[in-house]
């Protein structure tokens, strides 16, 4: 018979907590995310046989990319398609979206297991390593 303090510890925590939603070409669930160890890449692995490459946006390229969309919205302000006026406190704020931009997508023949990024030296071009359920390992350059 479970004592009471056992019943007690045995509910589990979340430990993860979803921050933002990043728009993947893929419906499928996620089975491994990977950050590159030296460049500003992610790849993020579906289960449908895909692998999507975002590269991760420097601070200079957030902050010209949120002073387009607030030229756009500008513009479109002038001529009357928008009824409201965005305020301007958007420029501090950096969404989580918006330090993503896709870069490469991967789809695999087979059923891919795992994925890794390769030997990180300069001789090299930066690429993925494909580990299918066949045994096969496919390198793909992501350069």
């Amino acid at each position: 018979m479970p004592s009471e303090g056992k019943k007690k510890h045995s509910q589990i925590t979340k430990f993860i907590h979803p921050i933002a939603n990043l728009p993947l070409a893929s419906r499928h669930r996620v089975s491994q995310i990977l950050f590159h160890p030296t460049q500003a890449f992610v790849a993020i692995q579906s289960h449908d046989r895909s692998v999507e490459v975002f590269r991760i946006r420097t601070e200079e390229e957030i902050k010209r990319k949120q002073a387009r969309r607030r030229k756009r919205a500008q513009e479109k302000q002038k001529q009357g398609k928008t009824e409201e006026a965005k305020s301007g406190d958007d420029e501090t704020e950096t969404a989580l979206v918006d330090m993503f931009t896709p870069y490469l997508v991967v789809r695999a023949s087979g059923k891919i297991r795992s994925l890794h990024y390769g030997p990180d030296d300069k001789a090299t071009k930066p690429g993925i390593q494909v580990s299918k359920t066949s045994g096969f390992i496919n390198r793909l350059n992501i350069i």
